[in-house]
């Protein structure tokens, strides 16, 4: 066992050397403007499986936090992952003026030429559905599985990865800045995510037990995430062309 600030940063440092958002050739071909448009447009299409249901995804982690009856440590964990929620459903629910996420997603799909009816009624590939139960299954784990699942695992690297896909979307794919606003909140609001999580870790990673539960979950959930990509990769650019 490592101290607990050690261990977060380990986690931080091992997704960023290993999460396939950043490293997969597939996104370096599409930050490049290496494939066509119609690869670009059914690859996002099929990350919808995840991204039309984020606001599920995060209130997960509240639900998780907490046994049969709540501590009042889990209360002040509870109440501090609040606004995880809140920015994934909307803050305009709240009184302020972001959207959705899901709903900015929606929006970007339709800049690329597809129908609402098309996002919502998209055939998956089985490797976008294994991505997207593994990540589920992770939130509703307990809460040291849902942080490390998905705060530390990709939203820890995302900032780097969105503003990548909205500066190759733009330039290379004919997708106007104004519809590119999915890209650019995560790209502002990450950071703040990865360091709730954080410090909600090493609160409680402080035994060898714990650090070996968040460790295998970071893993499992770039894992499924690697298995979605190389689908896409198979999907469209391999057996596509």
């Amino acid at each position: 066992m490592v101290p607990p600030a050690e261990f977060a940063r380990n986690l931080l440092k091992e997704a960023e050397d290993t999460h396939p958002w950043l490293h997969h050739p597939l996104f370096h071909m599409i930050w490049k403007g290496q494939l066509s448009r119609d690869q670009v447009r059914n690859i996002i299409r099929q990350q919808g499986a995840f991204f039309l249901d984020t606001l599920r995804h995060a209130a997960w982690k509240i639900i998780s936090a907490g046994g049969v009856m709540p501590t009042w440590e889990d209360l002040q964990r509870q109440r501090s992952l609040i606004p995880l929620v809140v920015e994934e459903g909307g803050e305009d629910t709240v009184g302020g003026m972001q959207t959705g996420h899901s709903i900015l997603f929606v929006r970007l799909c339709e800049a690329l030429g597809w129908t609402r009816y098309e996002v919502f009624n998209t055939d998956y590939l089985p490797t976008t559905i294994i991505e997207r139960n593994e990540l589920f299954t992770l939130q509703r784990a307990g809460t040291i599985e849902a942080l490390c699942g998905g705060n530390i695992a990709t939203e820890s690297i995302n900032a780097i990865h969105v503003v990548r896909m909205a500066e190759a979307l733009e330039n290379h794919y004919g997708v106007p800045k104004s519809a590119l606003d999915f890209y650019y909140v995560h790209a502002h609001v990450e950071e703040d995510h990865c360091g709730r999580a954080v410090r909600i870790l090493t609160e409680l990673c402080v035994t060898e037990s714990a650090q070996k539960t968040g460790l295998l979950a970071m893993r499992r959930a770039i894992t499924a995430r690697r298995i979605c990509v190389d689908g896409l990769m198979e999907a469209f650019i391999t057996n596509g062309q």
